[in-house]
């Protein structure tokens, strides 16, 4: 089955200004789907529509790096 791109999507990746985010979902009994989006987005990817919600806990963390020896840090 071929699949095409939409005029919008087309033009989007034309401005090279592309910012990947994360679509988390939780599995709790009642499912929570998160993004590190600014703004809730709607997937439909999986043929169903599914909304995550932007979270502060999310967009608040910082960088980190990952050491092969155990340490205590706090996230900021």
């Amino acid at each position: 089955m071929t699949r095409s791109l939409t005029t919008a999507v087309k033009n989007e990746l034309a401005t090279n200004d592309i910012r990947p985010v994360h679509l988390i979902t939780i599995g709790f009994g009642t499912p929570v789907n998160i993004t590190d989006c600014s703004f809730p987005l709607t997937s439909s990817v999986s043929g169903s529509s599914v909304t995550y919600t932007s979270s502060d806990f999310i967009l608040g963390v910082s960088n980190f790096t990952e050491e092969t020896d155990v340490t205590k840090t706090s996230l900021t």
